[in-house]
């Protein structure tokens, strides 16, 4: 995940926290916890292997005052469930790996989650995260849901599709499992999502994005590592609202669909190493909140479009490692647009782009990355307007073939 997206999604999350705080109650609320509550509370510790020794609050006859649990200051009902690994996860390229870091294992909650936890049926977050847990068969029914983790905790299983009756969630994180397909169709249901995490599976599938279509509230989606199949769906295009787009390390192709311009409140797309094909449409330059756009690694071809010059907000633009064709000084390299007031890093480099490099690209005013060699290009004079820095690191990622 990059770092932009990373913030985001820490951002919503803490938002969402501080929003069920002030709902909770602290030491000082004369609130005291619901008595089945805390017999459910006492039932899911009972079920759980805590080889570390988590949960050795859980005593006493005020479960509000336990450690992860957070209670409701009007009515004393537990809201808050966040029994997440405290220990960071640590994973390689592909889905989460449990046992190859000790002191993770051994700070990771084992063991089947009792029904019980249906009980608490109030629950507004539950954040069960990097343990090894086997669920409950229909968390659906915890209808009153607005932010679920279940990253690095469900092993070798389906979605499960109960998890379209939450229809209230708005926050949605299954990443990081061996999670695989298909893709349950109710999960089209949940049109209040504006954050959806499902990367680092094997779902495997060419309906995934299709299941995502009506979900305007959309705002975060990875799905990247995936092994999705197929081509982007154009309604895609009618997740208006979308922020950030991660569907890299795929096995996706087809061309970019025109409509994606309709997602103009895009600030980072993500397509690299894939199989995309075709040209770039002239419609991406619409998404001029644009910060990052990768598109390495596929068989993109054509004229990189002269509408991406009006990017006015990029930062980082990397087309490398396709089949490009034309002159740069028609496209990115055009004295006209704002491109050049933002881009910091350009990556062209294994690509059949052609001609003399203009000299005004030396004019971006923030770059310091270019990569340029195995194209056709001619001519090595760029006037650089910054100092040493700039020029050495121009002058390290230079070259022609």
């Amino acid at each position: 995940m990059g770092t932009t997206s990373s913030v985001l999604v820490m951002l919503f999350a803490l938002f969402f926290i501080a929003r069920l705080e002030f709902i909770c109650s602290s030491t000082n609320s004369n609130v005291s916890c619901i008595a089945s509550e805390r017999e459910a509370l006492m039932k899911i510790k009972g079920n759980l292997t805590d080889e570390a020794n988590r949960l050795s609050s859980w005593v006493g006859k005020d479960c509000c005052t336990w450690k992860g649990v957070g209670c409701s200051n009007e009515t004393g009902h537990v809201v808050k469930l966040d029994l997440r690994n405290p220990i960071p996860a640590t994973y390689k390229d592909g889905p989460f790996t449990a046992d190859f870091d000790p002191i993770f294992k051994m700070n990771a909650l084992r063991g089947r989650v009792s029904p019980s936890l249906l009980d608490l049926n109030h629950l507004h977050y539950l954040d069960l995260s990097m343990n090894n847990m086997r669920m409950p068969n229909s968390l659906g029914s915890l209808k009153s849901l607005r932010y679920l983790d279940l990253s690095g905790s469900i092993f070798n299983a389906t979605i499960p599709h109960h998890l379209g009756n939450l229809s209230r969630l708005q926050y949605l994180n299954l990443s990081c499992n061996h999670l695989f397909g298909p893709i349950p169709d109710t999960l089209g249901r949940l049109t209040s999502l504006t954050v959806l995490d499902l990367s680092k599976n094997f779902i495997n599938s060419d309906s995934m994005l299709y299941s995502l279509c009506n979900l305007s509230s959309l705002v975060h989606i990875d799905l990247s590592r995936d092994w999705l199949r197929g081509a982007i769906p154009h309604c895609l295009g009618n997740l208006a609202s979308l922020s950030i787009l991660m569907l890299n390390h795929n096995q996706l192709q087809g061309p970019i669909p025109s409509e994606m311009g309709n997602m103009t409140q895009l600030t980072e797309l993500h397509l690299f190493l894939n199989a995309f094909q075709g040209p770039i449409p002239s419609e991406m330059g619409n998404m001029t909140q644009l910060t990052k756009l990768v598109l390495s690694a596929n068989a993109f071809q054509g004229e990189i479009p002269n509408s991406m010059r009006n990017l006015c907000n990029l930062r980082v633009l990397d087309l490398s490692d396709n089949m490009f064709t034309g002159k740069l000084s028609t496209s990115i390299g055009s004295p006209f647009g704002c491109i050049h007031n933002s881009l910091e890093d350009l990556s062209l480099f294994s690509n059949k782009l052609s001609g003399g490099l203009p000299n005004h690209l030396g004019e971006f005013k923030k770059l310091e990355r270019l990569t340029i060699r195995m194209n056709s290009f001619y001519g090595s004079h760029i006037q650089l307007e910054k100092g040493p820095s700039k020029e050495a690191a121009l002058r390290s990622c230079y070259g022609f073939s």
